[in-house]
């Protein structure tokens, strides 16, 4: 079921280091992207996938999607009381999964992995102030995502909220879907669409993505081809796991 969007300006104000970390993935094909202002990259040889680790940070389904208003910090996810991983952690230097994957940066017991896209941890956004994730693809099989250290779990009614910037030219859709390994996950993915050079907001049941109620260990957004067959960069930010 594909997402209903709402689109607004860029929210401003977010100020971060570029602290970047560039993933180069495999790239078996010629790129799919060559805008004016960045250059194509060679073809390079045969490499696993990029991974950006994170560092401990400080203190189809329904959907719904909203326009994006100023930064705010998101309301972390309860900890389920059920028996088997804990669950994702507030804040702090926890080497435990933070319920916040990304907010400006990697969360705490977070990685960025990267298939046939290039991936920078730190990327600003076009005409603004705005750090966020920032994700170039360079084949037509692309996906992001973020893997936590371990699983855990989120209380009854939470929901994954995140904002994409679409790609310019085409816009951006991908397909959102939970994992509890760290495996790929194509099981019931919602579809996720962001107009051209526009933050949308998002927000999906946590128990529409994984019926079955199980741990969570990965997130992952793969790009539709067969929706936008030639896709180029987008941004992602404000990655949280939140309670009702």
């Amino acid at each position: 079921m594909q997402a209903a969007a709402e689109t607004t300006r860029p929210r401003w104000g977010r100020y971060a280091a570029l602290a970047v970390a560039v993933g180069v993935v495999t790239v078996a094909v010629p790129p799919l992207i060559a805008p004016p202002d960045e250059p194509a990259l060679p073809a390079a040889a045969s490499q696993p996938p990029s991974v950006v680790t994170s560092q401990p940070a400080s203190p189809g389904p329904v959907l719904s999607s909203s326009p994006s208003p100023s930064p705010s910090a998101s309301a972390p996810a309860s900890p389920s009381t059920s028996s088997g991983p804990a669950g994702c952690v507030a804040a702090g230097s926890s080497p435990r999964p933070a319920c916040a994957a990304y907010t400006t940066a990697l969360g705490s017991g977070w990685t960025a992995e990267g298939v046939g896209v290039k991936v920078v941890p730190a990327g600003l956004v076009p005409g603004t102030e705005i750090v966020a994730l920032r994700v170039e693809p360079k084949e037509k099989t692309a996906s992001v995502s973020l893997i936590a250290s371990e699983p855990f779990t989120v209380a009854d009614g939470t929901v994954l909220k995140l904002r994409i910037y679409g790609g310019r030219l085409h816009g951006t859709v991908a397909r959102l879907a939970l994992s509890p390994t760290t495996a790929f996950s194509h099981d019931r993915p919602a579809t996720l669409n962001a107009p051209v050079d526009e933050w949308v907001s998002f927000t999906v049941p946590v128990a529409d993505l994984l019926p079955t109620g199980g741990p969570i260990r990965r997130i992952d957004l793969e790009i539709a081809t067969e929706a936008v067959p030639n896709a180029y960069r987008f941004f992602i930010d404000d990655v949280a796991f939140t309670s009702p």
